[in-house]
């Protein structure tokens, strides 16, 4: 199925445009030798590397601190690529942390029909492996459970760290952890996919009556 121009392929080309030169897609982001997160676009200007968090919206204050745990974890600087901020939050974080942001104009990416049968497929995709993480995965220890609650309640790692009280390297250790042990099984792309695999982890224990 033809999806149209993906919003990292019109990041890529703007930036591109603007004097960056993309040398990667999707990247993974790794730690403790399994991939916690992922970057969109690794781009390059004038010998600097930056990872790129891409926002088909507005960047909130998740996406900013995301944008910003990447680049830290890689060694890159951080940017975001979006058609502007949600709030004077998201802007300030960004500011503090040194963040850049390249705005992007309103682009409408597919026509309706399209946009919805993508949807659909979506939808259908997203329900079945929601499911199947629900119905298998191993059983989390008690301090499984605390970094899943953690997790599946924070919008970034570094939210997820500061709600436990640890690193963010901590974080991703733990992560890599989960997913080796089979308790945690990712739904989606980076943090957000995560997220969703905590959150289907937690459903699972629920229904066993083993929640905490």
């Amino acid at each position: 199925m033809r999806r149209g121009r993906a919003s990292e392929d019109i990041a890529a080309a703007i930036l591109e445009e603007m004097g960056y030169r993309v040398i990667g897609k999707r990247q993974p982001v790794v730690v403790d030798g399994e991939q916690v997160s992922d970057i969109d676009l690794v781009v390059e200007k004038n010998g600097v590397k930056y990872a790129v968090e891409v926002k088909a919206g507005y960047a909130d204050v998740g996406g900013v601190r995301q944008a910003y745990v990447n680049a830290l974890l890689t060694g890159m600087r951080p940017l975001i690529v979006a058609r502007g901020f949600s709030g004077r939050d998201a802007e300030v974080l960004a500011e503090k942390l040194g963040v850049e942001v390249v705005l992007l104009s309103d682009i409408f990416v597919t026509d309706a029909a399209e946009l919805a049968a993508v949807v659909e497929a979506a939808v259908a995709e997203a329900l079945t492996r929601a499911l199947s993480s629900i119905l298998s995965g191993k059983e989390p220890s008690p301090e499984d459970i605390r970094y899943l609650e953690a997790i599946a309640n924070s919008d970034s790692i570094a939210s997820a760290a500061e709600t436990l009280g640890v690193g963010i390297e901590d974080v991703g250790k733990a992560i890599a952890r989960l997913k080796r042990s089979g308790v945690l099984s990712p739904l989606g792309r980076g943090y957000e996919g995560i997220r969703n695999g905590a959150l289907a982890a937690l459903i699972r224990l629920k229904l066993a009556g083993k929640s905490t």
